[in-house]
């Protein structure tokens, strides 16, 4: 049997295939399209699985989107366009993601940045800057927790 005959018979329906991705972690609806899209099965099995996982409540954007939201902001140490990267890459939709950030306020964010500051002590500003930015703080949050006043160097 050739390689290609011997996939299409051991290929699981798409209903299998879907909850045993769920049953690994939880998912969106766009990354369980991704993936099954990806193994072969075609849009209208995909549309229907994902169809019937919504009804039946096993698969929930909203929920899974305000966890995913909380934990970056918790566990990890990320700021405003670092975390709409973040959510943007688990294929959540762009309304809901506007709508979490919407939330995230440049308080908050400072004192995020300031905590992931803390941990690295000894560094210069310039390298602070560089640390934060790839974090994906916004400038002005960058400037409050460096201590940098951008406005003193255009004077």
């Amino acid at each position: 049997m050739t390689e290609k005959i011997k996939k299409k018979a051991n290929k699981l329906p798409a209903w299998e295939y879907a909850l045993y991705l769920l049953s690994l972690r939880l998912r969106t609806a766009g990354d369980l399209e991704q993936k099954m899209a990806k193994k072969g099965y075609t849009p209208v099995e995909i549309t229907e699985v994902i169809q019937r996982l919504t009804d039946l409540q096993f698969l929930n954007d909203e929920q899974f989107a305000q966890i995913y939201f909380d934990n970056l902001l918790k566990y990890k140490l990320f700021g405003y366009y670092g975390i709409k990267k973040k959510l943007i890459e688990k294929k959540i939709a762009p309304a809901l993601v506007e709508r979490l950030l919407r939330g995230f306020s440049p308080a908050a964010e400072l004192a995020i940045a300031r905590k992931l500051l803390g941990r690295g002590r000894g560094k210069s500003r310039q390298q602070q800057v560089r640390q934060l930015s790839g974090k994906g703080f916004r400038g002005d949050v960058i400037f409050k927790a460096v201590g940098v006043n951008p406005q003193a160097d255009l004077d």
